[in-house]
């Protein structure tokens, strides 16, 4: 009996020393195992299915018991599943949910990476085929565009047909144009703030045609004036009719983003008081005395007006601002300095925000500073003088958005000359 006992105290005792040389393996393979995995990380990633299977292997091996080996696969499993995890398991990366001027739309065919750099080009005719405007965009070295898509002179239009749409994107691909490096021009018959029913059906009916047609041409912008007042509504109910009307096109199109190009606040001088003018006196010695009134007809001017139409729209990710340089001017923003054009830019980021920087009209002024009108002129021969356009193509916050001429095309190479001294101003060549 005593015999006995002393034999199964000696197995007992072997057996816990097993158990305390498997623990101990174990422990230190799993050691290995980490280091192994650090060693590698930024390599060729570990095999997972093998690292267990040779952990298993080497605990059967120095394993006395079939206990022993199950425990031990058990732990490998759950230790060496752990390690592999840690190492493979990819990191997860934030991603901005709310729209900027960066973010890439998925635009039919034109969807393009993140565009780059300056780009700039002209407003293009579309004469003989909307796909025509590609190659007269590449004779000008353009790189970027804008257009009419149909005529702006007229309310009704033919439809966009299926070929002439694959023919303009099939164009914009071998000229290498991205969808965001167009800028589409609304018609100007459009008033989507006006005081007249009729106007204002035709207005936002033509909105949403106007976007079908950015969708089936694989555009991603659309550029129109915001609206006008007549002298018949107050400027609020005015931007109410405007953000209604985008709303409205918002939900019957899809992605395209619609930009709010801002005014020279024609009309916007003296309110609504009537004034007294005396016209001289003619040969027969009569004169007239004519009472007008000054209407704010023009909306889109300030950039608080852009602002609250902006606030008033539901997707935000669908709207956006296209700065002209000679509506800016006009309404009394003096880009024509340094101090100037600093103020104006730090207006509009803390007014509306440079996310919502979409766009830029590349236009000299005939007038002078604040005086209201709509009247562009060529690049370095009006008011507002060559350095500020150098300034502009120095300036990184233009990147990548499409900035289009719209001056006097004296000249069939009228827009090759000005394209080319705008990058002349990027590369420091002037």
């Amino acid at each position: 009996m005593v015999h006995e006992l002393l034999k199964m105290r000696r197995s007992v005792r072997l057996a816990a020393k097993t158990i305390s040389e498997v623990s101990s393996q174990s422990s230190n393979q799993i050691v290995r195992l980490k280091a192994r995995s650090k060693s590698t990380k930024g390599g060729k990633k570990t095999n997972k299915d093998s690292v267990y299977k040779k952990s298993i292997k080497r605990n059967r091996e120095t394993s006395s018991t079939s206990d022993c080996d199950e425990n031990e696969c058990k732990e490998s499993m759950v230790n060496c599943s752990g390690i592999i995890e840690e190492k493979i398991k990819p990191k997860l990366k934030r991603v901005k949910t709310e729209q900027d001027n960066s973010t890439v739309i998925a635009s039919g065919n034109l969807q393009q990476p993140m565009l780059q750099g300056k780009l700039v080009g002209a407003h293009v005719s579309i004469s003989g085929g909307i796909q025509n405007a590609v190659s007269e965009a590449l004779k000008i070295g353009a790189k970027a565009f804008g257009l009419f898509l149909r005529s702006q002179r007229q309310w009704k239009s033919k439809p966009l047909e299926d070929k002439a749409a694959e023919l303009f994107k099939q164009a914009c691909e071998r000229g290498g144009f991205s969808a965001r490096a167009i800028l589409p021009h609304g018609i100007y018959l459009m008033n989507c703030g006006s005081p007249e029913e009729e106007t204002l059906a035709k207005s936002r009916e033509t909105l949403v045609e106007e976007l079908k047609r950015c969708e089936k041409l694989g555009l991603a912008l659309y550029n129109f004036h915001p609206g006008s007042t007549c002298g018949k509504i107050t400027v609020e109910e005015c931007i109410d009719r405007i953000a209604q009307s985008i709303n409205e096109a918002h939900l019957q199109t899809n992605h395209v983003v619609t930009v709010l190009e801002n005014m020279s606040c024609q009309g916007n001088t003296k309110g609504n008081a009537p004034s007294r003018v005396t016209i001289p006196p003619c040969k027969q010695g009569l004169s007239l005395v004519i009472l007008h009134w000054t209407f704010a007809l023009e909306v889109g001017g300030k950039f608080e007006e852009l602002r609250e139409i902006i606030d008033r729209v539901e997707d935000k990710s669908r709207v956006g601002v296209c700065i002209d340089t000679c509506h800016a001017f006009a309404a009394g923003y003096d880009i024509s300095s340094d101090g100037g054009f600093d103020k104006m830019m730090q207006e509009f980021e803390s007014v509306i925000g440079l996310k919502y920087l979409r766009a830029v009209h590349l236009n000299d002024s005939k007038g002078e500073l604040g005086c209201h009108l709509d009247r562009h002129e060529n690049i370095g021969k009006g008011k507002i003088g060559i350095n500020a356009f150098r300034r502009l193509m120095m300036d990184p916050r233009f990147n990548g958005i499409p900035m289009i001429l719209e001056t006097p095309c004296e000249a069939e190479n009228t827009y090759q000359k000005e394209v080319k001294l705008l990058y002349s101003f990027r590369d420091g060549k002037s």
